[in-house]
């Protein structure tokens, strides 16, 4: 069974990839919130996005790692 530790350092391994190949990231967080973002920058506690779509389009904002319960690389409906 994977720890909170090696789930956190494996979703920051996954959005290097995603910043470096320019891959858009569907992200949903403890508190069930939905986000389809481009991913500005990737640090040690956070993840920096910027909405695509929806009601936040263009806006920035920050996410704790600890908060991500779902990571993974957008698909077009």
């Amino acid at each position: 069974m994977e720890n909170i530790k090696e789930k956190v350092e494996r979703m920051k391994a996954k959005a290097e990839l995603f910043l470096k190949n320019d891959i858009k990231v569907f992200i949903v967080d403890v508190l069930d919130n939905y986000y389809w973002c481009d991913i500005l920058s990737v640090g040690e506690d956070y993840l920096f996005v910027q909405h695509f779509t929806g009601k936040k389009k263009f806006e920035k904002e920050r996410l704790l790692w600890l908060d991500i319960i779902k990571f993974e690389e957008y698909r077009e409906p």
